[in-house]
């Protein structure tokens, strides 16, 4: 029985490996984007909550426009978790019967529901 040379084994073997990254490829990249957007969801609505909490001039503004437009632009159902955190920590943010230290407290515990946390 002949096998052939082995050129054409190694050459057949490269072609295998071609046709399993030309198809495997766009999900790997589409899986890495995925998980970048929320990476980058998740740093600015903590950034944007620490800052609206720190009482810097329009940043519950801000906040809330962030929210809206991510919101619009999510197409990924990972993220409606966070945007949902998101809007009720704005809802906090925005009451006037919620003081200052139980803003903080309350949003520190719809934020651990994401993994989040705010820094002092």
């Amino acid at each position: 029985m002949e096998i052939g040379p082995i050129s054409e084994w190694v050459a057949a073997i490269a072609e295998i490996l071609a046709v399993v990254v030309a198809l495997f490829l766009p999900y790997y990249t589409a899986y890495k984007a995925k998980k970048h957007q929320q990476r980058n969801l998740r740093v600015v609505l903590q950034k944007l909550v620490q800052a609206a909490l720190a009482d810097e001039p329009d940043s519950v503004k801000t906040l809330d426009i962030f929210l809206k437009i991510s919101f619009l632009g999510n197409t990924d159902p990972a993220n409606d978790n966070l945007l949902l955190v998101g809007n009720q920590a704005l809802a906090i943010l925005k009451d006037p019967a919620v003081a200052g230290p139980d803003k903080r407290d309350r949003i520190t515990d719809l934020f651990s529901q994401v993994h989040l946390t705010l820094t002092d």
